[in-house]
Formats: C-alpha cells, structure tokens, sequence
C-alpha cells in the first residue's frame, strides 16, 4: 500500500516537473524572442563595421517582419553590393514593394542601374525605371533612364513624353532635346549593341535592336525571321510590329504582310508607324483613297512623320486637292529644313541657326521643342534677349499642352477634310508599267585605255595628295567635258583643274587641259595651241554652240569668277567676258541650253555655298579633332540664269526668271523636255537640302516656277531630304518617259525617280533594286549606257567619301559600279572582276561624262578623281546588239538639238532616247543618242520631236550605223556603217 502510494506520488512529481519544464521554456520563450527592431540596429552597425557575415545574419530574419522587411532588405541589398553580387542585390530590392516612399525609389532605380549598365538586361533595367516612374514621374535620373534605353531599343515613340519631361527639368539635357526633334533618325549607341547582346543576346529589347540593325541594313530575310520570333513572345511590342510591317513590305510579300495586317493587336494600332506602313501598303496596291485615310491616322498621331507628311501631300495632288496637297508638302519641306539646323546646333553650338531653329519649331508647332531650343542657346550665351522672349512667351502655354511633340491645334491636318475609312479593296498585282526589251547575252566588260591614248591627267584639288586641311573646297572635283574642237566628228576631252589655294590669278602651274581626239585610238594635249589657259579653281564643265556658229563654245564653272571661251573655228577659242558671275561665287556645275525656245543657248550656273569663311572654317569633333563642316553650317548661294540675247551678249535674269528660291546649295543639273512641248525644265540636285525642279512656263520671256515637291523631287520616298551630288537621265523602265538617277551620301541610298506623268515623279529606288548596292557608298558622277545595246539603258556610278573616316570604319576611297538594266526597270550589280580592272579598284570619284571616244557605236565614259588619275574607258563588251546611233543638229530648234525626243520601233521593242544638257555632276556629255536594238537588224520606225514642234517619221532603216538627222531635212545622213 505504502509503495503504491509513493508510485503514485513520484508519478505525479514527475508530470509536475514536466508541466514546470514546459512553462518555463514558453515562458522563456516570450521573453528572450528576438526583437526585429533590435536585429536591424545590430545588423546595420555590423554593416558600417564591415562585418558582412554578422549583418546578414541579424538581418535575414528581419525580412519576415512586416514593418522592418523593407528595411533589411535595403541593408542586405547593399551588403550583396559590397560582396560583387548584383543579382541577390536586386533580388533583395526586389521584396520592397512598389510605393512612394523613398525604398521603392531606391530600390527601382538602383535595380535599374545594376541591370542596365553591370548586367546589360535591358528589358529588366526598363520593367525597374517603368515601375519608379508610375511613382515618380518627374524624377530626372528616371526620366533619363528611360530615354536611353527608349533611345537604344529605338523605341522613339515611347521616349516622346519622357523626353518632353526632360526639358523642364530645372538642368535642361541637350542630348535629349536633339533626340526629340530629331525623333527616329537618332538611334543611339549603335556601338553598345555588341555588348548588350553578348551579356543577354535573347533579351527582347536586344533582339529588337538587332532587329532595326538589320532594317537600315537591307537585311530584310534575317530581321523578318527574328522579328517573327520576337513577336511571338511580344505581340504587344509595338515597335516589333512596324519593323516587321516595314520589313514585309521591304519584301513585298502580300500574304505575309495581310497576315501580319489581321493578327496585328488593337492596342499597337496607336503606334503612328503601323498606319504609315499600312499606307505605303495602300498605296503600293493602287487604292489611293485607303492610302490617304492611313496616312491621316499617322499624322493625327505624330505630324512631324516625315513619310505620312510628304506621301499625303503627293496622293492629295493626285487624287485633285492641289491646295492641301501644297500645304503638307510645304510642311513637309519645313521638317526636313528644321532637322537640318538642329544638327548644326547641335554639333557646332551655331547660335543664329539657334534662332532659326526656334522660329521654325514655333511654326511647326512643335512648341516644346522651340522652349528647349531657347533654353539650350541661353548654355551657350546666358544674355541671349530672344532667347528670354521667347521662354517667357512660352510659360502660359506649355501648361496647357500635352506631352507630344507637336501642338494639337497646329497639325497640319487639322482643318483638312479627308476620308475617315476605305471600302476599297486593293489590287494586289504586281505594279509596273515598264515593256520588255530585246536582251543579249554579252559578257560586259570595260578596259582602261588611258595610258595607250596618251592622257595623262590628274585633279588637283588644292593640296598635294593625300594632304587635307579639311576645307570645304577640297572634296568637290573636277568636271569632264566632251566636245569636237574642231569639227572632225571626233569627240575630244575638256577636263577641268583645280590650283593651290589661296589661288594665285597669276600662277599657271595646273591648267585646265583639253585632249584632242586623233581619230587612231590616241589623244593629244593641244591645251597651249588652243589659246585657253584657264587657271582658275575649276570645277564643272559644259559644253555647247552657244553663237550658233556651227562649234562648241566652253563654259567653265570655277570658284570665283567663271570663264566663258567662243570657238574660232580654227581649234582656237577667245574669251568672252560675260556670264562671268562674283569672284566670291563657288559654280559646281554648269549648262548650256535653249531654255526659251528661241534658238540661241543660255546659261546656267548652280552655286554651292556662301559665307565669309566658307573656304576658310574648319569644324571640330566633340573630342577636339578637326573634321569638315557640313553644307548645313554654311548659308546657300544663289545659282545664276543667263539670256542670249543673240547679239554676242548675256543678261543675267536671276531675279526675274523665278529661279530665286531660298536653300538651294546646287551640285548637279539636268536640262529635259519633260512634257513634250519642247521647253525644258531644270532639276537641280541640292546638297542635304530639298532638291530644286524648275518647271518651264514655255516662252520666250524665260520663267520658271520651283515644283520640285508637288512633283515628287524634292524629298525621296520617306520624305527625307539627301545629300545629291550626281544626275542621269535615261528611260530606267522602258515606257517611253524620262526618268531620273541620283547619287546621294554614305548610308542614304541612290534614289530613282520614275516620270508617271507630265512632271509627275515617285521613288521607285526599292523596286528597281537600286537601295541594297548603294547604302554603303558615296556616289558622283552618275551616266545612264546601254553597254550591251541590249536596248536597256544601265548605270555607271563613281563613287568616293568627302573625308577620310577610316578611323570610325567608314571607307574612304570606294570602287565604282556598273548596275545592269534587268527589265522591267529592276538592275542588278555586276561583279567588279568581271567587269574589269577600273571597277576592282577603290578611287575618290567625281565627275564622269558619257562619249563613244572610239566612234564604234558603244558608249564608254571618262572619269575624274580626286586621288588617281583621270581614266578614259573602252567598252570591250563582247556579243553586243545590234546599234543605231543619231546625231541631231537643229535649224529652227537650237543646233545643239537640247531637248529633242527620238523614239523608234524595232521588232518588239519601243525605245525613247531625249538630248539632254547638263549631264549631272560637273559634266558635259558628247551630243549623241544610242539605240540599242539587240537582236533586231531593222528600225522600222523612227520619230524625231524637235523642240520647235516639227515632228519627223523615217521608215525602214537599218542597223549598226550612225546617221545624222538635220531638222527639216528629208532624209537622214548616214556618218559610218558598224559592220
């Protein structure tokens, strides 16, 4: 009893310690649990201390306290930053949730640096500065953040409203401003992309840069196929989208790009780009109506869009509203003139182009921009009183405006009644009135046959080769001229020269040189027997019988005053002092032509640049180093019109001949009946400015009217102005009608300009192929030959940079090329070593005139150089049609014939070849129209419209011979046989 009651007490001692035991652990527990408040303090003086091992472990237990989390997290962040570990850093920033209390901004930011500058994501660093800014949308450091990686994703229109934010920070960013104005021409960094796509190659933004890379590349199979990936994953990133609808309509695939069309989502319909494509699409199809509803959507979006601006204008005055067609395109001209000078702003801190530069962005509505550009001239002279006007103007109404770049109540299609939709449906065939034409298969090819003929010719441009002072003068050239001094039918060379600068009027050691064509495959220099020594800084040449005495008289363009020289007729030439210009005057190139109808040759002459220190200034790279300015930094010069007033003199008309228009910095010319009623127009091919077309009102009081935008000159298809040196005339796609090739700067492509109408062009430069082969070149001299007498006229092309930037990867000597005519007005690039040794070779061309030196019916060219020699080429094409080639002199018309029109019909093919003067680039052709006629032996008509109106029909007429045809005459004159 006794032991089973002291059992009974030892058990409940037992349990009583136990209950004891566990009452003292909880409650030991409640005393001793660890205070989070106490662990962030002991954590963060660990932290100061440096003691990084003790600091997270008092901190890491803190994360699960919800009032201190945000803290420790912050701590351990900066720990993980310390320790080289950027990913925990971010991972750690990461827990503090997305507020307005000054962690989240921390937090945001500082995961969006780490991202973007250490571990290169660009899509992370965006989704961290994308967050912060939905907290704080006024932050600087935010707001710049965004506008680079914007910037380098080219994602331009995103960055619009952040960029508009910059400016009224209180330290205005000038970077941003000139990202602003100058909207998708500023892809940033383009170098950085490399490292951005090794550290995340798969990141979208990476992939979406590549992907612009390989637009403005021409690499349009590798960007749809990585555009197409993209979109897979990111079908609301809306700049995948109008890259892809731009590459697709690159491609000109029409199933692809209508199923491109229906999936596109509804929320990437408001990126302006995507109805600019759609447009071109429209417009591409022939359905006109659905093409002007696209464009106006774009325009409502972004008016300072240069494509939808210039396209709306021309299918405005094609469809009859000539008055808002003008008034797009004017403004469309203003954009490209204001992108202009905030270059020069920019890079040369030029303060009057600051002023234009405000005055024009405040008629453009683009009145952010003018604030912005008011206050970047203020950095650069603090006292600037237009500057403080035009702030103080502006105050009251940025209030009031939205952040786009454009003021709603000054687009430019506000007030304009257009169609809100389009019923029509499109016609998907193909587009092309281009015929057919005889082809051959002839192996073209071309020798070098200047030594053999005895020339010896270099330019020289001021400097001993390769010597530069990176003045302006220096990168121009000399002209090449073909005349027949003498009368012998044979054609000789008129090659121009340059000097030592400053030029001594005295000095006589370079000459202009003319080249006597011997007639035996041979020239000789009869410059001293010919009583010409022109000394001058020559650059362009033409020729023409401007006495009507029967020979060619030579007008020389010169820097200072030009020289005009009257044939003796004996192989000697007197001076003539008129149409002789200022001394201060820079010609490039010149013409001799019957502009009035009235048989007797004016003169005109394209001035280049103006200014007091036009010769003299040298520009400077951010890094100090001296380069060439830009024809932007220098105000335009007037080019000059004179009459012949058939008495052995000449009146300058300038001011009364309409050709007096602003911002013309003239290169090339070309002088063609373009309508037929034997008055030929003017094109004018400007120097990063809008190209001229001076249309001509047809009598004898001599006037022009400048029409270059309304009829689709001016600007190329994305209604961007280029820097157009080189000009040739020929019918591109065989439908009868005069067409026009220009040759532009390095990364602008060449531009085609097809002739659908009475001075009514379109940039056809993608469809003929003609984009591709030129993006990565600087072209010249510029001809239209029918190498092959295939009856497709083809191009020459010699090109050359205008500064040596070898240093930045950019080539500087580059090889001519030779653009075969395919049919159809499509070309292809033959390859330089089948071509011959003149193609295989890089040179610093300039000018370049077409003649058949050797009189054997195929056309050839000789070309000048800045750093080789001048070469005259032999057309060695072997297996060539059949030929016919006309020489034309006028009576009633004018005797050079400028301006008459033959057509002829042989077999199946209908040709058009017109007599043109000027000649692009700084030359002067030989006057002689050759027909390629294939396999056909026979012309069974041909047709002569002369400029007086006298039109002419010959019947029956065989090939491979040369006639002459006189106005009025009968019959023609056969000059030789090609048998």
């Amino acid at each position: 009893m006794a032991l089973k009651r002291h059992n009974e007490l030892l058990r409940l001692t037992v349990v009583l310690l136990v209950l004891i035991t566990i009452g003292l652990a909880l409650w030991f527990a409640g005393v001793f649990e660890p205070d989070p408040s106490a662990q962030l303090k002991r954590g963060a003086h660990a932290f100061r201390e440096q003691q990084y091992a003790e600091a997270k472990r008092e901190l890491l237990p803190v994360l699960e306290s919800p009032s201190h989390a945000d803290d420790a997290a912050m701590l351990l962040a900066e720990i993980a930053i310390k320790e080289g570990d950027f990913q925990a850093a971010i991972q750690y920033y990461d827990r503090v949730p997305d507020n307005q209390s000054r962690d989240c901004f921390q937090a945001r930011t500082r995961s969006g640096e780490y991202y973007l500058f250490q571990l290169k994501q660009l899509s992370l660093a965006l989704d961290q500065f994308e967050r912060a800014y939905q907290f704080f949308p006024d932050d600087g450091l935010i707001l710049e953040r965004l506008s680079f990686i914007y910037g380098l994703s080219t994602q331009t229109w995103k960055a619009v409203p952040i960029r508009i934010k910059l400016l009224q920070q209180k330290e205005l960013n000038p970077v941003a401003l000139y990202l602003l104005s100058m909207s998708d021409r500023s892809l940033e960094n383009p170098q950085l992309f490399a490292d951005y796509e090794q550290a995340a190659p798969h990141d979208p933004l990476v992939q979406l840069m590549l992907a612009r890379l390989d637009v403005d590349e021409q690499k349009y199979a590798a960007a749809q196929q990585r555009l197409l990936k993209l979109i897979q994953t990111q079908p609301d990133l809306s700049q995948a989208q109008v890259l892809l609808g731009q590459t697709l309509l690159k491609l000109g695939s029409t199933d692809a790009f209508q199923k491109w069309q229906s999936e596109l989502p509804e929320p990437v319909r408001e990126h302006p780009e995507i109805w600019s494509v759609e447009g071109q699409w429209y417009q591409q199809q022939g359905d006109q109506q659905a093409a002007i509803h696209c464009f106006a959507q774009t325009l409502k979006r972004d008016a300072t869009n240069p494509t939808a601006c210039y396209q709306l204008g021309q299918l405005l005055k094609q469809t009859g509203d000539p008055q808002a067609a003008e008034q797009l395109l004017e403004y469309s001209r203003k954009l490209q003139t204001y992108e202009g000078l905030v270059k020069v702003v920019y890079g040369d801190k030029e303060l009057p182009a600051a002023e234009k530069t405000v005055q024009l962005a405040r008629e453009l509505g683009l009145v952010w921009e003018a604030y912005g550009w008011s206050r970047a001239a203020l950095l650069l002279d603090p006292y600037l009183s237009w500057a403080k006007q035009t702030i103080d103007e502006l105050q009251e109404e940025l209030k009031e405006l939205p952040l786009v770049r454009t003021d709603p109540r000054l687009n430019p299609i506000r007030d304009l009644s257009l169609p809100e939709s389009s019923k029509t449906t499109p016609d998907m065939a193909a587009q092309n009135s281009g015929k057919e034409t005889a082809k051959t298969d002839s192996q073209i090819a071309f020798a070098d046959v200047t030594t053999d003929a005895g020339i010896d010719f270099q330019y020289f441009n001021g400097h001993p080769w390769p010597e530069t002072q990176h003045k302006m003068y220096e990168f121009t050239g000399g002209g090449v001229g073909v005349l027949d001094l003498n009368g012998d039918g044979w054609p000789d060379l008129y090659l121009t020269q340059g000097t030592r600068w400053p030029v001594d009027e005295r000095a006589t050691e370079f000459l202009d040189r003319i080249y006597l064509n011997q007639g035996d495959g041979t020239f000789y220099d009869v410059t001293a027997q010919t009583g010409i020594q022109e000394n001058g800084f020559s650059q362009g040449v033409t020729i023409g019988d401007l006495n009507q005495d029967g020979f060619d008289d030579v007008y020389i363009g010169n820097i200072g005053l030009n020289r005009l020289y009257l044939n003796n007729g004996d192989g000697t030439f007197s001076e003539v002092e008129e149409a002789r210009g200022s001394a201060d005057d820079w010609t490039t190139s010149c013409l001799m032509a019957d502009l009035n109808g009235d048989a007797a040759p004016e003169i005109y002459a394209v001035n280049y640049l103006s200014g007091a220190d036009v010769f003299d200034r040298v520009c400077q790279n951010a890094d100090g180093s001296s380069r060439s300015c830009m024809p932007l930094n220098f105000p335009a010069a007037q080019d000059q019109l004179y009459l012949n007033s058939k008495d052995g003199t000449l009146k300058n008309v300038t001011a009364d001949s309409g050709i007096e228009v602003p911002a013309g910095k003239g290169l090339g010319i070309i002088a063609a009946d373009f309508t037929g009623n034997g008055y030929p127009s003017l094109f004018i091919a400007n120097d990063a400015v809008a190209n001229f077309f001076f249309v001509n009102q047809g009598s004898e009081k001599l006037h022009f009217t400048e029409q270059a935008l309304l009829s689709g000159l001016a600007l190329n298809a994305q209604g961007r102005t280029e820097a157009c040196m080189g000009i040739a005339a020929g019918d591109a796609d065989a439908d009868g009608l005069l067409d026009l090739f220009i040759t532009n700067y390095y990364r602008e492509t060449n531009t085609l300009y097809r002739q659908i109408g009475p001075d009514e062009f379109v940039d056809e430069t993608q469809s003929a192929n003609l984009a591709e082969s030129s993006l990565y070149l600087l072209g010249f001299g510029t001809q239209f030959l029918d190498a092959d007498l295939d009856g497709l006229q083809d191009l020459v092309i010699v090109n050359g940079h205008v500064e040596d930037l070898r240093q930045s990867e950019t080539p500087w000597q580059m090889r001519p090329q030779f653009l075969k005519n395919q049919g159809q007005g499509r070309f292809e690039e033959l390859k330089a070593d089948e071509l011959g040794a003149f193609f295989q070779k890089p040179r610093l061309g300039r000018g370049m005139a077409r003649l058949d030196w050797n009189r054997d019916g195929r056309a050839e060219v000789a070309v000048s150089s800045l750093d080789q020699p001048l070469v005259l080429l032999e057309n060695r094409t072997k297996d060539t049609g059949n030929r016919l080639v006309v020489g034309l002199t006028g009576t009633e018309s004018n005797r050079d014939a400028i301006g008459t029109t033959v057509r002829l019909k042989a077999g199946g093919q209908s040709l058009m070849r017109q007599l043109t003067a000027g000649d692009g680039y700084q030359a002067s052709n030989e006057r002689l129209l050759v027909f390629g006629l294939g396999p056909d032996q026979r012309v069974s008509e041909l047709e002569v419209s002369w400029p007086s109106g006298l039109k002419q029909r010959f019947i029956g007429i065989a090939a491979n011979q040369e006639l002459h045809l006189i106005e009025g005459q009968a019959e023609p004159f056969q000059i030789r046989s090609f048998e």
